[in-house]
């Protein structure tokens, strides 16, 4: 059994492919460790329009790492409902001098790794997940899914 977090997109995405390397909480966790990374099944217009806002801008820093990985997807083209991947979380902070936090608690994320797309029903905060035919995809967290079980490593 592993564990993994539910991320609103197009902030998932950004994890994998903007280099976001907080990412923000109202709560603090004690965990440290591999975690899969869940889209959430929709996507928020405001969250989606933040993003955009930030490329009219080609200087501002969010610009500057949407187009380094090669453009913002269109937001139907997000994927939504599913593991997108793994990530380190190394700490939980309440300052932090990256450009994604903005607090009140930052999971500091580490190595992201991509694992192809499988549609997993979510959950709140982290989650287990436990579905042995995921474990030939090569990802250190991934010992499989099972569909939201709540987990206690809040």
């Amino acid at each position: 059994m592993t564990v993994a977090l539910s991320v609103r997109q197009p902030f998932a995405w950004a994890i994998f492919h903007a280099g976001m390397d907080v990412d923000n909480r109202d709560w603090p966790t004690q965990l440290r460790g591999r975690v899969l990374i869940h889209a959430t099944a929709t996507v928020r217009q405001e969250d989606y329009n933040a993003f955009q806002r930030a490329c009219r801008n080609p200087e501002h820093w969010l610009c500057q790492a949407i187009l380094q990985s090669g453009g913002l997807p269109r937001k139907e083209d997000l994927l939504r409902g599913g593991i997108l991947g793994e990530v380190e979380i190394a700490d939980c902070v309440t300052e932090h001098p990256s450009p994604w936090f903005t607090g009140p608690y930052g999971f500091v994320l580490r190595n992201p790794q991509i694992m192809p797309f499988k549609p997993v029903f979510g959950s709140l905060r982290f989650f287990d997940v436990d579905e042995p035919h995921l474990g030939n995809l090569g990802c250190s967290a991934v010992r499989g899914i099972k569909q939201g079980t709540r987990s206690r490593h809040d």
